[in-house]
């Protein structure tokens, strides 16, 4: 068979897949158009809804702090009750909307020292966007939380968990009050540890500092070992 009848051959064979096929090709083509339409549509709205939740958020911190500063404790309450109300329905959102939510709805319940409450909705919002600026600061905070519940354990664990977040700006303020803590608990073979890493990773750090003298204290006093 020549080289010419080889390539009608195959080409016959291809035409004939493609004939006997047409209708699993065609099918097969809307699929996947229907697919990307779909994936489309649910992008735009899924960006959508995230839009209009971080409207109504930040319409209700407004509304909250628009103001304040001449508003005396009842009116404040009325409020922050008002903006509790309005958060409800964003908090169990996922995302940075949800985060968001959480991180409101802690700072309004701190400032009503309902540091259970508080706490609660910090760890949600790390929880709801742990990957993003929220997480660091969250855990900060319910570290924060936590002392004023007098959970000393819990409170290193979440100033840990911000400390070792690279990206927090509070780095070396976390890792602080993560030895304070630890030096709090009586733990203070862990606590010289962790104000001997903070001071190591970078002395002239105002808080590494500090660091360092909750070390030489820690020595004098023979509880470094």
């Amino acid at each position: 068979m020549t080289e010419n009848a080889e390539r009608q051959t195959a080409g016959k064979k291809l035409n004939s897949f493609i004939e006997t096929r047409k209708k699993i090709l065609v099918v097969t083509l809307i699929v996947l158009l229907c697919c990307i339409v779909a994936l489309i549509v649910c992008t735009l709205v899924v960006n959508k809804n995230k839009l209009s939740g971080l409207t109504a958020l930040d319409s209700i911190s407004y509304d909250l702090t628009d103001g304040s500063a001449g508003l005396d404790e009842s009116e404040l309450n009325a409020r922050r009750a008002s903006a509790l109300e309005s958060l409800a329905a964003l908090t169990s959102k996922g995302g940075i909307v949800g985060a968001r939510a959480n991180m409101l709805t802690a700072e309004i319940f701190y400032q009503q020292e309902k540091y259970a409450d508080a706490a609660a909705a910090w760890k949600a919002s790390a929880e709801k966007s742990p990957k993003s600026y929220i997480a660091p600061i969250a855990y900060y905070n319910l570290g924060v939380c936590y002392e004023q519940l007098g959970q000393n354990d819990d409170a290193a664990d979440s100033y840990k968990k911000a400390a070792d977040n690279k990206d927090y700006v509070l780095g070396t303020h976390a890792a602080f009050s993560y030895g304070r803590v630890l030096e709090l608990s009586g733990k203070y073979a862990e606590a010289f540890e962790a104000y001997s890493q903070l001071y190591g990773k970078d002395p002239d750090d105002s808080w590494a500092k500090l660091a360092k003298t909750r070390m030489i204290a820690l020595q004098i006093e023979g509880k470094a070992d």
